[in-house]
């Protein structure tokens, strides 16, 4: 029987029919599950384990039409026909073809006809196909996954994340919303400081709700909570007024919020006394969540003036916008209560990160001699002592205290993965801490800090040689209008995979976006790429083509793009031409320690070595406090750029040890030191914070 002849047969029995009921069902089946699981609070797996099941149903249910609809047919047709037709009583030679063609067998044995066996060849093909599909779903929601946990169908989720949400004000009146955070805030501190669980703040929910794509997860709070961050608990409540006094009521959830474990009892209070309600809802959910009955303990000692702590939500709220206001706040709710910790450390933090040290280590003695014995206190005391001191192993393991208490809190993330790559240079350490945060699909546009942790988890990948890995976790961002930091890693990804044309097109790509700044910078740092691989002509095609640019521009280039046009003459090795250009730019540079080490090091190429050594005299003169190693470093590439290999690498033993950071171009990766990579003592310099 030909392919024709059994498509028709199974038409005219019926098959197609039976088999077009199974596949509508599923269809409508898919249909309304998706619409009902959520409701019925099933995890969004279920989904998968139903395809999973209508899929290897499938060949069991053409087994079943063959069974109960096929088979009676077929032992009808032998008992009929089959049995007359013989060797002897054949007419012709086709009764005698399809004679051999055909087993007949009495009733109870097998019997077997052509379209028999074109069915079951059909079967066999439709079971291999199935399987195959189940096999991708399996291995794409199941063995690729890193927590097999969410394939299961628990109750509450077993873990223990609490997730705090915004207090509902039901006062009409929108200064008392501030009660509402005060409350959050309040219960957060408490569950942190006790290590009850860990805390899910409002904020967090807020900033995921933001930054992920609307495709990843339902829109909305309860959306990013129930599919994606998945607390153990959830606490809420809602506050309103009644005839002067101040009433709040206080829940606590399931995991899925759809069940309320707890419910407490109204607490009143004077509506000028707001922290009165807090302090006692915040017992009774502590109470709930910690039978163990620990101290509570809050961030402060006492509870700051209700004031200060409103002044100090302005400022925590102009903290994301970088404003030059937020010190105002600040300093006025440090005025209101001068026994409020928070605002004080965060005025360490403000000229900490706009590199005034000198005024952030003043304040911070003075807040270390006024603080008590308080543990959480301490500790961010002597984080930033050790930030002071270029101490960058403590630096790194009192933050991890820090992290520890809230790991998926995105900036708190950040800021480790960057403590981890640049502070004690463990690329070991960022992928776990990067892995905290489940697989996401952040909108970069509306998160810095999320772009940021890309470009730290690729440099951290590059450092352990996951060239391939980073190209994958990047590319889709190499033609977007943003996203420079990640930009920059890929290129460097790009020409370690000697993939020119990717380089090439994307240099373009971003002088094509009209950041001609940005372009410049890139093409230098891609030019020290090629030279770290030993292409001198590649890196000369890009320093060839920014100079030609700035030639253009003539007498209208910026003070910094002077001071990149003498490191490309450098780096080309045109020593007269730099040596003319670094002094030209050195009166008005911001970098005065680095053009001098580069100065330094022309003056000794051209045979100026007292020059040379006049400009190693004004370096060392520059030596002053929270440098951290920024002198000793330039006088590390001097001499490794000169042979004197044994006193660069005694500078950049001091260099380290002084609080230099581990950058895209400083130590392994700069140049200058490609070629002490393999000593011993370089080795022990990149471990030295281990």
């Amino acid at each position: 029987m030909n392919f024709k002849a059994f498509v028709k047969e199974c038409h005219e029995k019926e098959v197609f029919k039976n088999l077009s009921i199974y596949i509508v069902s599923s269809w409508v089946l898919i249909q309304v599950f998706s619409v009902i699981y959520e409701p019925f609070g099933l995890p969004k797996i279920s989904m998968t384990y139903l395809l999973l099941v209508l899929l290897i149903g499938f060949p069991f249910y053409v087994y079943l039409i063959w069974r109960y609809r096929l088979k009676p047919l077929e032992s009808r047709f032998s008992r009929r026909k089959g049995l007359k037709v013989t060797s002897k009583s054949a007419n012709s030679a086709e009764e005698i073809k399809g004679l051999k063609k055909r087993k007949v067998h009495l009733p109870g044995v097998h019997f077997y006809s052509p379209f028999q066996k074109l069915y079951f060849t059909s079967l066999f093909v439709i079971t291999l196909v199935s399987l195959f599909s189940a096999a991708l779903i399996v291995k794409a929601n199941f063995i690729n996954q890193e927590n097999m946990s969410a394939f299961t169908f628990p109750e509450e989720p077993d873990n223990d994340r609490i997730a705090v949400l915004p207090f509902e004000n039901n006062t009409t009146d929108p200064n008392m919303d501030v009660v509402g955070k005060m409350a959050v805030d309040w219960i957060m501190h408490g569950i942190t400081q006790n290590k009850v669980g860990q805390v899910i703040s409002p904020q967090v929910v807020e900033d995921y709700t933001k930054v992920l794509k609307a495709t990843l997860v339902p829109t909305g709070e309860n959306g990013v909570l129930k599919e994606y961050l998945k607390p153990s608990k959830v606490v809420t409540g809602t506050y309103y007024l009644k005839d002067g006094r101040l009433l709040l009521q206080c829940s606590v959830l399931d995991g899925n919020m759809n069940r309320t474990l707890v419910s407490f009892e109204i607490t009143e209070c004077d509506a000028d006394s707001p922290l009165d309600c807090i302090e006692a809802i915040k017992q009774r959910v502590l109470g709930y969540l910690d039978s163990k009955g620990m101290a509570q303990l809050a961030l402060e000692e006492t509870p700051p003036n209700y004031t200060a702590y409103k002044l100090w939500l302005e400022s925590d709220a102009l903290l994301e916008l970088q404003s030059d206001e937020q010190l105002k706040y600040i300093n006025e709710a440090i005025a209101a209560d001068s026994s409020f910790f928070k605002p004080k450390i965060d005025r360490v933090a403000y000229y900490y990160n706009r590199d005034q040290f000198a005024v952030a280590d003043s304040l911070l003695q003075v807040l270390a001699a006024e603080t008590g014995t308080k543990k959480e206190q301490l500790n961010m005391i002597q984080h930033y002592e050790a930030c002071f001191k270029g101490d960058n192993r403590t630096a790194y393991r009192t933050y991890q205290e820090e992290y520890n208490v809230a790991p998926i809190e995105i900036e708190l993330n950040l800021s480790t993965m960057v403590l981890a790559l640049q502070f004690v240079n463990r690329p070991q350490d960022v992928d776990s801490i990067y892995a905290a945060i489940p697989k996401n699909d952040f909108d970069l546009d509306n998160c810095i800090s999320c772009e940021y942790r890309y470009f730290v988890k690729g440099m951290a990948n590059l450092e352990l040689g996951k060239v391939d890995e980073t190209i994958e976790l990047l590319e889709p961002y190499a033609r977007t209008a943003g996203q420079e930091w990640i930009k920059e890693v890929l290129m460097k990804a790009y020409v370690l995979d000697e993939d020119h044309a990717a380089v090439y097109e994307l240099l373009q790509h971003i002088r094509l976006l009209g950041r001609i700044d940005y372009w410049q910078l890139m093409m230098l740092k891609t030019g020290l790429e090629y030279l770290k691989t030993g292409d001198e002509t590649n890196a000369n095609r890009y320093f060839d083509d920014v100079l030609a640019y700035q030639e253009k521009r003539g007498n209208l280039l910026t003070p910094a793009e002077k001071e990149l046009s003498a490191e490309i003459t450098f780096y080309k090795k045109d020593f007269p031409e730099a040596e003319k250009r670094i002094e030209e730019v050195l009166t008005e540079s911001t970098n005065e320690i680095p053009m001098l080490s580069f100065l330094a090091m022309s003056s000794h190429k051209n045979g100026k070595d007292e020059k040379a050594k006049q400009t190693l005299e004004r370096i060392e003169n520059l030596r002053a406090k929270y440098q951290f190693g920024e002198v000793d470093y330039a006088l590390a590439r001097y001499y490794v750029f000169t042979g004197q290999d044994a006193s660069a690498l005694d500078h950049l033993t001091k260099a380290v040890a002084a609080g230099k950071r581990f950058t895209s171009t400083t130590f392994q990766n700069d140049v200058l030191f490609q070629s002490l990579r393999s000593s011993e003592r370089f080795k022990k310099i990149l471990t030295f914070w281990y």
